[in-house]
């Protein structure tokens, strides 16, 4: 398969004076040489290390560092490969162009801000690669109870189940990749013509066999821009999420139990005090949502599923609660409405908001209290339900006709 190459001439030509480094780090949202105080320690760490950064039209003045070289290069928008909101998934394909023309041991892309950059969070995210031979290393970001709802509702436990590995946060934004797994994301996709970068890259590299990891950061997962609505969000993740499962239909659909993906360094759970959640507004939401959207539901949930909808929509706010089962049964059915593009993709997915929205009501409603069970526990039993569900989306999708006469 073709390498999509992006890298200009400039840059090549740069890139012909260097030698090898053993680390590439990019930092793809350097903003001033305040951002790079780290760097220094990084010099002494007996690594010869490289820090690409993009630039604009504006060229940051930068002091000398011992041991570390600096490289700037044009950026790319990110939009060229695919619709969503800025700086949700990051871009870094011309990082991976310069670790593989420089043969580098190992490259770091660190899409989170850089005020929360280190040595140690470098290396930490690198001796996996460089020492045990990882393929793919992914930032393990603290857990709190209230924090990235969307990824433990949906990505991280429909990526266990579906894809046999328990990584925590499988859209990380902050990875480290071997030579092996550079080399296989810049190639092109025969589907898409689209270099693999701009996949879903966990299960990139899962699906090729690469050795994974996850390095437990003293950090909070990088937020989405504030210019994003939840529905811009869902509908960007869930494109992807359902895209994959597409793409990758054949190795899912054989793949076993899930299994422990190793983590390094010191597991992190933020303790939080309970926070104050509308969620009069988000039933509100979801009950406005069932009138509004039912057309578009009906397209896309089972008949089942609408009743067990329906019967929500009338219980009080003390009693609402979204049984796991139906809520896995939600995103699998939304799933295969994407696939067989029932209604427009984006339109579809955008009305999975309210449905969203009543998971965190019940979620926080459970969540809140004295005798409320641990936040770990609570979604490691909805994890437990998106496996043991696996066989009802496995049969839907080879099957869709015998539950759709």
């Amino acid at each position: 398969m073709p390498e999509l190459e992006s890298l200009p001439q400039e840059v090549k030509d740069q890139l012909a004076g260097i030698g090898t480094p053993d680390v590439v780090i990019g930092l793809t949202s350097l903003k001033s040489a305040d951002d790079l105080t780290w760097a220094a320690d990084a010099g002494k760490s007996g690594l010869n290390v490289l820090i690409a950064y993009p630039g604009g039209g504006d060229v940051i003045e930068f002091q000398p560092i011992s041991g570390v070289r600096l490289l700037r290069y044009p950026v790319s928008a990110p939009e060229r490969y695919f619709n969503a909101p800025a700086s949700i998934f990051g871009s870094f394909l011309e990082v991976l162009q310069i670790s593989q023309r420089l043969d580098s041991k190992a490259c770091c892309v660190w899409n989170s801000g850089p005020q929360t950059s280190s040595a140690g969070i470098f290396a930490q995210m690198t001796q996996p690669v460089l020492e045990q031979k990882f393929d793919l290393v992914v930032a393990n970001y603290i857990q709190a109870k209230w924090g990235a709802l969307v990824n433990s509702s949906i990505i991280c436990p429909l990526t266990r189940a579906l894809y046999g590995r328990r990584i925590q946060f499988p859209m990380a934004v902050d990875l480290a990749f071997s030579s092996r797994m550079v080399a296989r994301l810049i190639q092109s996709d025969p589907g898409s013509r689209l270099p693999r970068a701009q996949h879903w890259i966990a299960t990139e590299a899962i699906c090729g066999g690469m050795q994974i990891c996850q390095a437990a950061l003293p950090m909070e997962p990088p937020r989405p821009p504030e210019s994003a609505d939840l529905s811009s969000i869902l509908a960007a993740v869930l494109s992807r999420i359902f895209s994959d499962l597409d793409r990758n239909a054949s190795f899912w659909q054989r793949s076993a139990e899930s299994q422990f993906v190793p983590i390094f360094g010191e597991f992190q759970i933020k303790e939080q005090d309970e926070v104050t959640v509308d969620v009069q507004q988000l039933i509100e939401t979801f009950q406005l949502g069932y009138r509004n959207l039912t057309e578009i539901w009906g397209l896309a949930l089972s008949p089942a599923t609408l009743m067990e909808l329906k019967k929500l929509v009338r219980v009080s706010p003390a009693e609402f609660r979204v049984a796991d089962d139906l809520w896995v049964r939600v995103v699998f059915e939304f799933a295969l409405a994407h696939r067989q593009r029932a209604i427009n993709r984006e339109h579809l997915l955008r009305a999975m908001t309210p449905l969203y929205l009543a998971w965190v009501a019940s979620y926080t409603l459970q969540m809140q209290g004295p005798s409320a069970e641990s936040f770990q526990n609570r979604l490691e039993r909805l994890a437990l339900t998106y496996e043991n569900h696996k066989p009802y989306l496995l049969s839907r999708w080879r099957w869709p006709d015998r539950f759709n006469p």
